[in-house]
C-alpha cells in the first residue's frame, strides 16, 4: 500500500486493461497523425480548426482495427441498430 491505495498488477491482456490500452491507442493517434503532421498555427481558434478536422477524420473516415476496419461512427450505427427498443405498448 502506497499513500493509503491499493495497488493491483494485472496481467496485459486482462480485461481490466483494455480501457486503458483504448485511450493509449488514441493519444498515439493524435501523437502520431495529429501533432507529428501538422504544422499548427499559434492562435487557438486556428488550432481549433485543425483539431476538428482532425477528430471528423478519425472518427468518421479512418478506419480502426479494432473495429474490424470500421469507423467508430459506423461501429456506433451497427451497435444502436441492435439495440432493442421497449414498446410503448404494454
Amino acid at each position: 500500500m502506497r499513500r493509503g491505495m491499493l495497488r493491483r498488477i494485472v496481467a496485459p491482456s486482462s480485461w481490466t486493461c483494455r480501457p486503458r490500452r483504448a485511450v493509449e491507442r488514441c493519444n498515439d493517434a493524435w501523437r502520431y497523425e495529429f501533432y507529428a503532421t501538422v504544422d499548427l498555427p499559434t492562435m487557438i481558434d486556428k488550432i481549433a480548426e485543425h483539431v476538428d478536422a482532425f477528430q471528423h477524420l478519425y472518427n468518421h473516415h479512418r478506419p480502426h482495427g479494432a473495429l474490424e476496419g470500421l469507423t467508430p461512427n459506423e461501429y456506433l450505427k451497427i451497435c444502436r441498430d441492435r439495440i432493442t427498443h421497449q414498446s410503448h405498448m404494454y
